[in-house]
Formats: structure tokens, C-alpha cells, sequence
């Protein structure tokens, strides 16, 4: 019998698809959707609806982001750290994105509806 598995559930040693596929070299970002520098040893994912807010551990709601950015954000409203520079260029490499574990196309249409639904509860 074969199962399916919600890839937007996938974590690899309590990793977010995305913070793995980027440590592999996969996701080609140079910066996150605040204008920080992504690198290997300082990248985390950001829940975009905070988890303390009601968003939910999965990959819809995650963004790569730096971990100090994304310390220094904790879980108030994102709207205010987005670069909006930034934002377009995190959309179009995604967009970009296909690998045998992520299709980037399909992260950015369903992490923008998180995106927008985040900007709407947090006027």
C-alpha cells in the first residue's frame, strides 16, 4: 500500500525542505525578503505567520531567512522587515526552483497566500 506524504510537511533532521535544499546549493538566493545575506552558516526559516500567532510548521509558512534578521523579527508582524527589493527577488528564484524535493513555482503560489493572509491580520 503506498501513502501519500504532503510534501509542505517534509523536514529532513528537523529541517525545513527549503533550509535543505539551500545547503545543498539548490536554491541560488543571495538574499532573504529583508535584504539580509543568506549563508550556509547563518540561515534559518522563518515562520511567516508566527506559530505564537497560529501559523502552522509547515513549508507554506516558511521563508530562508538569516537567523539574526529573523531573531530580531521574533514573531512580530513581517510587513514591516520586508525589503520590498528583496521580496521580488526571493519570488522570481524561487519561481526558478525545481528539484526532486521542491517545486518552487508551487512554494511561491502557496507561501504568497500565507504571505497575504500574514499582511491582512497585521494592518
Amino acid at each position: 500500500m503506498i501513502i501519500p506524504i504532503d510534501i509542505s510537511q517534509i523536514t529532513f533532521e528537523n529541517k525545513s525542505i527549503l533550509k535543505t535544499e539551500f545547503e545543498r546549493g539548490r536554491i541560488p538566493l543571495k538574499k532573504d525578503i529583508t535584504g539580509h545575506i543568506l549563508q550556509k552558516d547563518y540561515i534559518t526559516v522563518d515562520h511567516t505567520i508566527p506559530k505564537s500567532k497560529g501559523g502552522k510548521s509547515n513549508l507554506y509558512n516558511y521563508s530562508l531567512m538569516d537567523s539574526i534578521a529573523n531573531n530580531k523579527r521574533g514573531n512580530k508582524p513581517l510587513k514591516p522587515f520586508i525589503d520590498l527589493e528583496s521580496l521580488i527577488e526571493y519570488i522570481s528564484v524561487m519561481l526558478d526552483v525545481k528539484t526532486p524535493d521542491l517545486d518552487g513555482a508551487d512554494y511561491v503560489k502557496k507561501w504568497l497566500k500565507t504571505l497575504l493572509k500574514a499582511f491582512k491580520e497585521n494592518k
